[in-house]
């Protein structure tokens, strides 16, 4: 009998004009999965109006750097593509090494967004109609946190039971580990370090730099920091290059966030004297606000002003070849 399934990518969205930056911003301070506060069903929309309305002047300025909205969506769909094409050939010619005959099975890829369009409640609407039996779930996060791959896993299931739609759901939890793509990184560090006047590892800062998470929610038990911690250490064990440092960014509030800071790191480096500093963004497989702006231009900009000759930002994998082969070996698995 055919088997239909749906593969979800997860992300996290964005906004996809200047006009949508504070409605993105009050979908994300809206999520309880992330602000756990007291009395939430009289407290969490007053409280994500107030902080949507007061960091959108200042979201709104990086998404109009980086051309009036996020490329997040753009490059997700890509990603998408990549892998619905990567399936098709697998599962029609199916390697003996992956187990069972898939080719009575399709599986077809959405893309699910968490704060921004499309997000659960459409997504969902369109596999009910279609009448998937089974979704794989697959988080664009290689590293596990509540507050990305368990927020969505979250609200997806909270969208099936409202629409009582029930199909038979496996979450692909997290996938730091895979092979394949840690040698993406290694691969696009490699390249990128040929862009350098001086392209000699003994002469490059390397920053692996990974997005920030308030210390309390690590000290709750979240895996996330040991995760980010064992991709670094696989990163520098592939490459062995000296000097590499992990850090991390897009810390906000007054909390104790994840350290070492990226900007305390370029600061240190530039005193101890380097010239050359490449920074990769070891959390993010699709480029968007943070790895161009937020990296791109903030940090750029104070690496100049510190001394810092070539400051230059990899790109995220986007649709790299290895990092498509790694999201078909985790369906492919999944599958089984």
């Amino acid at each position: 009998m055919d088997q239909r399934v749906a593969v979800v990518l997860l992300n996290l969205g964005g906004p996809d004009s200047l006009d949508a930056v504070r409605p993105f911003l009050y979908n994300l301070f809206s999520d309880p999965d992330i602000f756990k506060l007291p009395l939430a069903r009289l407290t969490q929309r007053p409280f994500a109006t107030l902080i949507s309305r007061r960091r959108a002047h200042e979201a709104t300025k990086g998404y109009a750097a980086i051309g009036g909205g996020s490329p997040l969506l753009q490059n997700t769909r890509a990603q998408a593509q990549a892998l619905q094409a990567a399936l098709a050939v697998a599962i029609d010619a199916p390697d003996a090494s992956e187990g069972n005959d898939l080719r009575k099975t399709t599986a077809d890829v959405y893309v699910c967004m968490r704060y921004w369009h499309p997000m659960a409640p459409e997504v969902v609407a369109a596999l009910k109609e279609r009448a998937y039996g089974q979704v794989i779930l697959l988080p664009l996060y290689p590293q596990y946190s509540l507050t990305t791959t368990g927020s969505s896993f979250n609200a997806f299931n909270r969208e099936c039971l409202r629409q009582n739609y029930r199909p038979q759901i496996k979450l692909i939890r997290a996938w730091y580990d895979e092979p394949a793509y840690q040698e993406a990184i290694v691969e696009t560090i490699r390249r990128e370090l040929a862009g350098f006047p001086q392209p000699n590892p003994d002469r490059v800062e390397l920053l692996l730099s990974a997005h920030g998470l308030p210390r309390k929610v690590v000290d709750a038990g979240d895996p996330y920091e040991m995760q980010i911690v064992a991709t670094a250490a696989a990163i520098r064990l592939r490459l062995g290059w000296p000097h590499v440092t992990l850090c991390y960014q897009s810390r906000v509030g007054p909390l104790e966030w994840l350290r070492p800071y990226v900007d305390d790191v370029i600061r240190e480096k530039a005193h101890a004297g380097a010239k050359q500093m490449l920074v990769y963004p070891i959390a993010f497989v699709s480029d968007h606000v943070e790895t161009l702006y937020e990296l791109g231009m903030t940090y750029a900009e104070l690496a100049r002003s510190c001394g810092i000759e070539r400051y230059r930002v990899a790109p995220a994998l986007n649709a790299h070849p290895l990092l498509i082969e790694t999201l078909r070996g985790l369906v492919m698995r999944a599958l089984q």
